[in-house]
């Protein structure tokens, strides 16, 4: 290992920048994802799952906070126990204090497995750009499957764990939650950080990669907000989103995903070869968008590339694939876990 040659100081504030930052499908994509893997299961899981996670510490304060009168506690309960490892994040002026904070676990959202740009990959022969003990988002999962399976784990540890399961599924279905790019230029040699600092224009707005795939299942600008009105309107849309996917036929070559990859390891690469080929890519083909280094807490440079329309609607449609992915496979790892 290049012993932090190319994890420098820098890269390791990028590092702890990123970790602060990324998020992965917001509030509206988790939501998705948990009620395409709720329709999925029978009433017996569902009914298991329940009593797990009424063991949460913040059953009352969260996962149960906040639910439209029409909806069943069990299906709010087990739908919104995805978002909750982004509501222990910490925000601006947070007054939750350590009691909601301890649970953040910002490096166990993602995996920085490094994508290396084509006209570049000589100046990175030999190299290791990312520390390999660094944890990730595999290990997490594999962790929190150990911890709800073991006889030894309370009730609240398992409560937890299966809130990470949930979340870190859909997390893994995002592309750019699977890849960090390398250039040879001076902005891009430590890494992007999952789209995190690579600054591009859609319609003319500028947006960072990453967060402009975190909102294409739907948008949700005010995620911080947890009032019983909004969680009532953002439930509306979530609906409307699950009814659609429900619906969608995938791919044949998405449904022989289902069939043949069933390991953690498969699917975040999955999203490390879309990530990739789609992503990063431009929408005719020729090569790797050329994305505008974004510095620390900063904007989009105005001179970012625009992405163009057929960026737009491939991307849409690859976001709802991975969200389908995502929710089937969420139920499926749910039944396992039952046994």
């Amino acid at each position: 290992m290049l012993r932090l040659s190319l994890l420098s100081w820098a890269a390791a504030a990028s590092l702890a920048f990123f970790a602060s930052t990324v998020e992965a499908w917001n509030s509206i994509g988790h939501l998705a994802v948990g009620k395409l893997a709720y329709d999925r299961l029978s009433d017996a899981d569902k009914a298991k799952l329940f009593v797990l996670l009424k063991n949460h510490p913040h059953y009352e304060a969260y996962l149960a906070a906040n639910r439209p009168t029409e909806v069943s506690e069990v299906e709010w309960v087990l739908v919104r126990s995805g978002v909750w490892p982004d509501w222990v994040r910490p925000r601006k002026k947070d007054t939750r204090g350590h009691e909601v904070l301890k649970y953040n676990r910002p490096e166990d959202h993602y995996v920085n497995v490094p994508f290396v740009d084509p006209k570049d990959e000589a100046a990175f022969t030999g190299k290791t750009l990312v520390d390999p003990d660094l944890t990730n988002i595999l290990d997490a999962l594999k962790q929190r499957s150990n911890e709800v399976r073991t006889k030894t784990a309370d009730a609240a540890e398992k409560a937890v764990a299966l809130c990470w399961i949930a979340h870190l599924v859909g997390d893994i279905h995002q592309p750019l939650h699977n890849v960090s790019y390398f250039s040879n230029t001076k902005d891009f040699r430590t890494g992007d950080l999952g789209g995190n600092r690579f600054g591009v224009r859609v319609n003319g707005r500028g947006v960072k990669l990453h967060a402009y795939w975190d909102n294409l299942p739907g948008d949700d600008p005010n995620y911080e907000d947890d009032s019983a009105e909004r969680q009532r309107k953002i439930y509306q849309q979530v609906l409307k989103i699950a009814a659609t996917l429900r619906n969608l036929q995938l791919p044949e070559k998405d449904q022989e995903k289902l069939v043949r990859n069933k390991t953690f390891a498969s699917w975040s690469l999955e999203g490390f070869e879309l990530a990739k080929s789609v992503s990063y890519r431009k929408s005719d083909g020729s090569g790797v968008l050329a994305g505008a280094p974004i510095p620390f807490n900063g904007e989009v440079p105005a001179g970012a590339e625009e992405v163009g329309d057929d960026y737009v609607r491939t991307a849409r449609a690859l976001a709802e694939i991975r969200v389908v992915l995502a929710g089937q496979r969420l139920a499926e790892r749910y039944r396992l876990l039952l046994k």
